[in-house]
């Protein structure tokens, strides 16, 4: 049974995942970080990291908050000798970088994946095979009115990811952000030149799309030799 601390389960993603992660996957829910007091489904909420750390017996961080707060956790827990699977999104290349040596120092180990679905994985996955016949891209995505990252942290490193592919600058292919109320999240990949165009589109009907390849982090952050960004390093 893998003990977790789960950092954000006041969100929408976060209570998703308690509910989630209780449903007998060898996985305990101990103690949640959060801003309420009020206890749920049992589980202790804690503000402070250092008396989380003193008073709770738990093997993986697994956070869903915001950037800073996430950001400073990650470092906090990879110096405590805890593995980090991170979901929250607006890291940078160099957050990404120096986190990954904090856990070479340290010999942490971690996941931060911008996004847990499968499907989102094969969908860069079909864009780095078409960046081997074509240069030009356009990524859109849409998500619901609250999501406070606009572009996207999926949509950035995808765009990333083909830049990278065509040996080009980063922020070279355009990314554009929709948000519209009762999308949950849905990415386009436009591929075209002066003769066809593909696109190649995931959409999350539910949360639950998420929900196998966070099970698959905290199944494999334990096996990792320091921290990896994307869910593909597992697959």
């Amino acid at each position: 049974m893998k003990k977790i601390v789960l950092a954000g389960l006041e969100g929408k993603m976060g209570s998703f995942l308690v509910e989630g992660l209780c449903r007998g996957n060898g996985i305990e829910v101990v103690a949640g970080v959060g801003t309420k007091s009020r206890m749920r489904r049992k589980i202790p909420i804690y503000h402070d990291l250092n008396r989380l750390l003193k008073e709770v017996e738990f093997d993986i961080y697994v956070d869903f908050t915001e950037y800073e707060f996430s950001k400073y956790a990650s470092e906090f827990m990879l110096r405590a000798g805890k593995p980090i699977v991170i979901g929250t999104t607006g890291f940078l290349p160099q957050d990404i970088e120096y986190l990954k040596g904090v856990a070479k120092e340290v010999g942490g180990q971690g996941v931060i994946a911008p996004n847990f679905s499968i499907g989102a994985i094969l969908l860069n996955k079909f864009a780095e095979i078409c960046t081997q016949y074509f240069d030009d891209f356009a990524v859109t995505e849409y998500h619901h009115s609250s999501k406070k990252d606009n572009p996207s942290g999926t949509a950035i490193y995808i765009a990333n990811a083909i830049d990278k592919n065509l040996g080009r600058d980063f922020s070279t292919t355009p990314v554009h952000g929709i948000r519209l109320p009762g999308v949950l999240a849905t990415h386009h990949i436009i591929v075209s030149d002066e003769t066809q165009k593909i696109e190649l589109i995931h959409q999350s009907n539910n949360r639950h799309s998420f929900e196998q390849g966070i099970l698959l982090a905290i199944e494999k952050v334990g096996e990792l030799d320091g921290v990896v960004y994307g869910l593909e390093h597992l697959l």
